[in-house]
């Protein structure tokens, strides 16, 4: 018997820290469809955390981690890197380099917006229609996809971190 699309979703969660004007915030857009909801940074230790201050990458290993504990994303200012050092737990993974394209940051290195953050995890991790249904919802969504197409499909393939690594220095 296959699979549903629906039994393949990943359940997404975000920490809101109001630190930008919430009409801009991408994962509070994705609440408004019903694709991610509020979640207490005490209950995100059981997810798996996007966190740049994790010890471990993702990997496409971690699919199973994601399927059964959902994935968490800390919406607010990057610019409050003090703020952020403190939010982990045991499944906490950052993310391998990527281009972003929201209009805030188009182009540059590793500043990917909270959507493009999750996404790329859903992508990494085998949940690629989820990730492109997420971006779908952005005018630019989709595009991110588009131009890290190649990093994305080879992250995809990893089975070590230091082979992520060097998938990633091909790149960046």
């Amino acid at each position: 018997m296959e699979k549903t699309e629906e039994s393949k979703q990943v359940k997404v969660g975000f920490i809101y820290l109001k630190d930008d004007d919430p009409k801009k915030s991408t994962m509070k857009k994705l609440e408004r469809f019903g694709l991610a909801n509020i979640t207490r940074p005490g209950s995100a230790r059981g997810m798996v955390l996007l966190t740049p201050y994790a010890k471990k990458m993702l990997l496409p290993s971690d699919s199973g981690l994601m399927k059964d504990r959902g994935i968490c994303i800390i919406e607010g200012s990057w610019k409050k890197h003090e703020r952020f050092d403190s939010i982990t737990g045991p499944y906490a993974r950052f993310l391998p380099k990527l281009l972003a394209v929201n209009p805030v940051n188009y182009g540059k290195i590793g500043l990917l917006s909270s959507v493009e953050a999750l996404a790329s995890a859903l992508y990494i991790t085998g949940f690629r229609d989820q990730a492109g249904y997420v971006l779908s919802k952005f005018n630019w969504g989709l595009n991110f996809i588009q131009v890290n197409l190649e990093p994305l499909t080879l992250y995809s393939t990893a089975s070590t971190e230091d082979e992520m690594k060097t998938m990633e220095a091909e790149f960046f």
